[in-house]
């Protein structure tokens, strides 16, 4: 009965030892992951910040071309009127001398 008993510890021992490096394992599969997520979190959060950086910059930008075209439209509609003017004037004349 001596060498079944010994099989039993044995066998305990060895289910011990497999749970231990089995938790073991777990938790250092855990830590790893952990580590990693937490690499991915950081590198979202800067990618975050330059597109929040990026969609500032291009606000800027666009308001700069919207002034700019403000500005074209402005001596645009300024020239036109010139040319209304003038050629009303113009038909004035026409009439004036047509008379």
């Amino acid at each position: 009965m001596g060498g079944v008993e010994i099989k039993y510890v044995l066998i305990s021992i060895l289910g011990v030892a497999t749970s231990l490096i089995g938790f073991i394992t777990v938790w250092i599969k855990v830590g790893q992951d952990k580590g990693r997520q937490e690499a991915v979190v950081k590198n979202l959060e800067q990618k975050t910040v330059k597109n929040e950086t990026d969609i500032a910059e291009l606000k800027n930008e666009t308001k700069g071309v919207q002034i700019e075209i403000a500005r074209h439209i402005g001596v645009v509609e300024t020239k036109l009127d010139f040319i209304k003017e003038t050629v009303t004037a113009l038909k004035g004349g026409r009439r004036a001398t047509e008379k």
